[in-house]
Formats: structure tokens, C-alpha cells, sequence
């Protein structure tokens, strides 16, 4: 017999796979958080939450995570109420293990049985750029130890080219874009990229004062 000219591949359950929802939330210590919380796991049923911009203490919120099945956490609470990193997961699907924390990021180690353990770091990036720089500084430090996968998530406060950017006003910003993007290949990093609306913020202003970018995403490492 001849060999087909297409021949499809199998279809395997990727086991492996696990939810992780992520959100620059801006605020959870409202109604309409709560509510839009409780929508998003009902939807995607999630093992682990990652909120960033919280703008208030986890201790206010403990009770009402534990009711949704989110028993364990680690986080950075805001200083007043800028920023705020929460970790929260399901003691009963996954093991996470901390492993440093600072207000512009968290690590964990992920793991479960039968799984090859991965690193997680969540980012929530200062918009002050001499702090951002601490910011790399750490995470540059962290991959020069790194043997493991390795993800990346949250906020960067960083675009890494001029088309993840949208204004009206004439742009300088290629100097920054270009500083970005090496600080993502001197960490051996690469965008994962996204499906749907791509510039995940906006200054709110109306009309020709209107600007968006995407400082939001998720970058990973080839293992």
C-alpha cells in the first residue's frame, strides 16, 4: 500500500495541563471584585490564582479565598494601596513552594506528583525605571541558577516594540523598547504572545488623548 499523502496526528489528553488565571485586577476589596472573582473560577476552574494590584491586604480577604477553595497563599501585601502581588492555590491539586519574595515579585516552585517541577515568578514591575532595573537585576540573578522551566506572568511596565503601543502623541520611546526586549533575551526569556485584545492598558483619557499598551504577558524559558 502506499503511504497517504497526509497522515494526521494522534490526539493525546495533555495531562500535564493545569489552569492558572491571572489578573491585574486593580483592587480587590470591592463587591464588584468578588463577583467577577467567583465568575472567572466558575468559568475556567483554575488550580492556582495570581492577582496583581490587589490595593489591599490579603488578611482582609483570607476568609473569603478559603471559602473558594483556595486554602494556601503567599504574597506581598500593597505598600498603603499601590501594588500587591497574591498567589493563592488548591492545596488539593498542587504544591507550591515559595521561594523568594519582594514587592515586584514572587517565586514558587510548582509541584505535583508524577510532574516535572517548574518555577513560577510572578511580576509586578514599578513604574519608577531606576526601580524596574532592581527588578531585572533579581530576575537576571534568578536565571543564572536556573536549570528548571520557567514562567513568567504579571506586569512589566515595559512594551517591547512600538507596536505594542497606540497614541496619538508622537512617540520616543524606541530607546525603552530596545531595553526591554534585551532584558527578556539576557534572561533567556521569550514571549508567549495572546490571543485576543493585545494592549492590556489604557490611561482612561478619551479621544485623541487615548493611549494603549500592552505591559501585561507571559514569557517563558525553552525548557
Amino acid at each position: 500500500m502506499g503511504t497517504p499523502d497526509f497522515c494526521p496526528l494522534p490526539l493525546y489528553l495533555n495531562l500535564s495541563s493545569m489552569k492558572m488565571l491571572v489578573w491585574n485586577c486593580h483592587g480587590a476589596g470591592n463587591s464588584v471584585f468578588k463577583r467577577t472573582i467567583r465568575d472567572l473560577l466558575k468559568s475556567h476552574n483554575p488550580s492556582i490564582i495570581v492577582l496583581i494590584e490587589t490595593k489591599v491586604q490579603l488578611s482582609s480577604m483570607g476568609l473569603f479565598f478559603n471559602n473558594l477553595g483556595f486554602a494556601a497563599s503567599t504574597f506581598v501585601d500593597p505598600v498603603g494601596k499601590c501594588g500587591g502581588i497574591w498567589l493563592l492555590w488548591d492545596p488539593f491539586k498542587v504544591i507550591v513552594l515559595a521561594l523568594d519574595a519582594n514587592p515586584q515579585v514572587i517565586y514558587v516552585k510548582i509541584k505535583r506528583d508524577h510532574f516535572p517541577n517548574w518555577i513560577l515568578s510572578v511580576v509586578y514591575a514599578r513604574p519608577n525605571p531606576t526601580k524596574r532595573d532592581t527588578l531585572w537585576e533579581n530576575l537576571e540573578s534568578m536565571e543564572d541558577n536556573m536549570s528548571e522551566p520557567w514562567l513568567a506572568v504579571g506586569d512589566f511596565n515595559d512594551f517591547a516594540s512600538q507596536n505594542e503601543k497606540r497614541s496619538f502623541v508622537p512617540s520616543h520611546s524606541h530607546a525603552r523598547t530596545r531595553k526591554f526586549a534585551a532584558r527578556l533575551n539576557m534572561c533567556n526569556l521569550m514571549d508567549l504572545g495572546c490571543s485576543g485584545p493585545h494592549l492590556t492598558w489604557s490611561n482612561g483619557r478619551q479621544g485623541m488623548a487615548n493611549t494603549l499598551e500592552r505591559l501585561d504577558r507571559v514569557a517563558c524559558n525553552t525548557e
